[in-house]
């Protein structure tokens, strides 16, 4: 689920900070030495599988980094107070959770540049580990009650975080019903991509914006943004596993429906969905039968199209934004935000 391999210079913006303020909540909420904990600092990239300090420093991190850009668009740097960083920390740790889940389901040996968590210590493990980071995420955003937020705003952030963690279930279930299925239509794609990758993104904006002091329609204005974005930059991922050497081509193996495919077995001729659906509905795929899905999606338009709905996406956050009363400069960012997400 690593969108950009790359992010946008506003997000790389806010790591430093980020990355304090994660380090700062695990600290607080952990005192337990159960080696269970060392599982999830390795998921989080800070130390080894044998507990010496990582080699290298984590990835770019892009859900927490974009809610503290939200947080950042309601109130400039400095009068944010500590909610921001709390809120931050929840959104990454939700996301660090759902992808040690992920990563077992669709049987991924590397997360980012390490062997995964359950390739390392067992899928047993592995759910213990997804699930305790999704805990530490809502003890981050209870946390905001001790930063100086009313009840009220922290149950409305609570609120913000489960919502987003249920809708992305409802869409990994939706995407795993997909892979033996010759039915699916670009609009039951749509469906699936809001709920597992716009509903993350939308949490993460949401939590940013709520933290800052933002009224409800703010929120939800960041809200829709974020899924619109994450729908985006879904569709552009998918486009560079077939076009642009990204390493996920394990999803196309898996008979996982990204979005050209899915355009090309609903709008192609009926000889290009022959083609296609004798190498994708194979028993097994192997890797060389990518070549052959790329050679049937060239035909069809598939990529032009695919790009042209990501752009259209991520026009469509730009005009949830606009609304929201947001600086000139504060909408420049999302701009570049948005332009990047899309592959633009």
């Amino acid at each position: 689920m690593a969108y950009l391999a790359d992010l946008p210079q506003p997000l790389l913006d806010r790591q430093e900070v980020l990355e304090q303020a994660l380090r700062t909540h695990v600290k607080e909420a952990v005192a337990s030495e159960l080696p269970l904990y060392r599982m999830m600092e390795y998921q989080l990239g800070w130390i080894e599988r044998d507990g010496e300090p990582a080699v290298r420093a984590p990835a770019p991190r892009f859900h927490g980094a974009l809610c503290l850009e939200a947080a950042a668009s309601v109130a400039p740097d400095g009068e944010q107070g500590e909610s921001a960083g709390a809120a931050a920390a929840a959104a990454e740790l939700m996301f660090q959770s759902v992808q040690v889940h992920e990563d077992m389901q669709s049987a991924e040996m590397r997360a980012d540049d390490h062997p995964a968590v359950w390739w390392t210590w067992g899928p047993a493990q592995a759910i213990n580990v997804g699930d305790g980071l999704h805990a530490l995420a809502r003890l981050a955003v209870f946390s905001m009650g001790s930063r100086g937020e009313t009840p009220e705003r922290v149950l409305g952030a609570v609120a913000t975080l489960d919502s987003a963690a249920l809708r992305y279930y409802e869409g990994q279930y939706m995407e795993l019903t997909f892979q033996e299925r010759v039915d699916i239509t670009e609009a039951k794609y749509l469906e699936m991509a809001r709920a597992k990758h716009g509903s993350l993104v939308g949490g993460a904006a949401a939590l940013g914006a709520r933290a800052a002091g933002a009224t409800d329609a703010v929120a939800e204005a960041f809200a829709a943004a974020g899924e619109r974005l994450g729908v985006a930059a879904q569709i552009a991922a998918d486009v560079d596993i077939i076009w642009g050497g990204a390493p996920a081509a394990g999803m196309v193996l898996n008979k996982s429906k990204i979005y050209p495919v899915v355009h090309a077995l609903e709008h192609g001729s009926i000889a290009q969905k022959r083609e296609l659906g004798t190498i994708y509905f194979k028993r097994v795929m192997e890797p060389s039968d990518i070549e052959g899905v790329r050679r049937v999606l060239d035909k069809t338009g598939a990529r032009e199209h695919a790009q042209a709905r990501a752009a259209e996406e991520a026009a469509a956050a730009i005009e949830q934004l606009e609304g929201a009363g947001l600086a000139a400069d504060a909408m420049d960012r999302w701009q570049t935000i948005a332009r990047a997400l899309a592959g633009s």
